[in-house]
């Protein structure tokens, strides 16, 4: 082989690489770890504005959107199966500055919600031990978890699989305690028995809460280059993790509302709440409840380090970030991608246990703002693939084809000003954030960014040198 071929710059980026260590259980242990906390919290306030029965309407408006999502996304990722995630779809398909907005938008979902995530566990670290300060809980789940996937992505994942276990085996158990003491008096009790109490106005407000139940599955295919069979795998593993997440979902909703309570579209730890109903207020609850929502706290904040690490990586090594970003250590972990995202996240943990007020719900909304907009500009991409690249090798294809992926679109851009009707500074700081990354972007990063995607670039390398061979 020439001096030239080993000197390359599109071989130097194959020196980029993370390693494939991952198969659907531990993919599964990604999408439904990612999501899982919102079973535990955030969601009952919903309750309160459509009832029962209109949030039954709410999650299954939500789960057509991310059922939709999720088939789509694993035809993108099988067709494109690279670390890069809604980046690399949408660069493929409508160019370079549309590509930095998707990925732009995914960064900005996966630094904001683990925030609202870390606030939360400090929170119910407090419940058990009511002296630790939340920023204290807060800074050694930000280093703890960084810690971890700095030594790797196997050891990460497993841990995370672990996490997100546990974590549904406290759903389950919350369930099974709690269905023998449902009833329809309590579930039409939220709204005097009407489907939708509050109309229209507060079906359309309970959408973002109902998109809790599933936001942040699409960090799965985050995880493709880490995956051993890709185009088979991360479909299956999305498959398998939404209908994992609509059981378990449903099933909480239904319970909880089941077993009664004036109280607990308000409530901060809302199962506990719930099961207090059901057995009284034995002191075994709180900490049982609270051990069970920590571990899926933090299987959530885990997983979504992977994904928000995982996209600074592909943006640095596509040239839009700094290149430092993509550096990997012996690992193959992408040191400056998992450390300055937490850095970020943590001073807004400061801002928001400090002097943001309702920093939560703030946070949960900023997340689902800019994910919609990664969420419309994956389903156009998909359109426009499936148009322009028919040749493109699909080993897995969208249910429902070109319908799905126009509903999935549509319902996105619903989500958009159904998620500002409480929250318009989450508008305010969403708005100001991509402004700011799309300046750095026409003042340096288009000038580092090449004709094509650096994936593209590594395999046409894997190419060249199979060839060689």
């Amino acid at each position: 082989m020439s001096q030239t071929a080993t000197t390359s710059p599109v071989q130097a980026e194959g020196k980029k690489k993370l390693h494939k260590v991952a198969g659907p259980l531990l993919l599964w242990g990604i999408g439904v770890g990612a999501v899982i906390s919102g079973d535990y919290y955030g969601w009952n306030a919903g309750l309160g504005l459509t009832g029962y029965w209109g949030y039954l309407i709410a999650i299954a408006i939500m789960g057509l959107l991310y059922a939709g999502l999720s088939t789509v996304i694993g035809e993108l990722s099988a067709a494109v199966p690279h670390a890069g995630g809604a980046y690399a779809y949408v660069r493929t398909a409508l160019g370079r500055v549309w590509g930095y907005l998707a990925g732009v938008s995914v960064l900005l979902e996966f630094v904001f919600a683990p925030v609202a995530v870390a606030l939360t566990v400090g929170a119910y670290v407090q419940v058990l031990f009511p002296d630790v300060p939340i920023l204290v809980s807060a800074a050694v789940l930000y280093i703890g978890s960084t810690v971890v996937h700095l030594l790797g992505a196997g050891n990460s994942m497993k841990i995370e699989f672990v996490f997100t276990a546990v974590a549904v085996i406290g759903l389950i158990v919350f369930m099974v305690i709690g269905a023998p003491k449902m009833s329809l008096d309590n579930l039409n009790a939220y709204s005097g028995g009407a489907i939708l109490p509050n109309g229209i106005g507060g079906l359309w407000a309970t959408l973002p809460l109902a998109a809790w139940f599933f936001f942040a599955i699409e960090s799965l295919p985050m995880a493709a280059e880490e995956t051993k069979n890709p185009a088979k795998d991360i479909p299956k593993a999305l498959v398998m993790a939404f209908l994992t997440l609509a059981v378990v979902g449903i099933g909480t909703l239904t319970v909880a509302a089941g077993v009664g309570g004036s109280d607990f579209p308000g409530a901060a730890a809302p199962l506990t709440v719930a099961l207090s109903n059901v057995v009284g207020s034995q002191t075994w609850i709180v900490p049982v409840i609270a051990s069970f929502s920590l571990a899926a706290l933090v299987a959530s904040f885990h997983a979504i380090v992977i994904a928000y690490s995982r996209q600074t990586f592909a943006l640095s090594r596509a040239g839009y970030l700094p290149a430092w970003l993509s550096k990997l250590n012996k690992h193959h972990a992408p040191i400056g991608s998992l450390v300055v995202p937490g850095v970020v996240g943590f001073v807004f943990v400061v801002l928001g246990a400090t002097i943001l007020p309702d920093a939560i719900p703030v946070l949960v909304t900023l997340s689902v703002l800019v994910a919609a907009v990664s969420y419309m500009l994956m389903m156009a991409a998909a359109l426009v693939l499936r148009k322009k690249r028919p040749e493109l090798h699909r080993p897995y294809k969208a249910r429902g084809g070109r319908v799905t992926m126009w509903i999935a679109l549509i319902l996105a851009g619903v989500l958009i000003p159904a998620a500002l009707v409480s929250f318009p500074l989450a508008f305010v700081i969403a708005a100001i954030t991509v402004a700011a990354f799309m300046a750095y972007y026409f003042a340096v990063g288009r000038k580092r960014v090449g004709n094509y995607t650096a994936e593209e670039e590594l395999a046409l390398t894997d190419h060249a040198l199979t060839e060689e061979a």
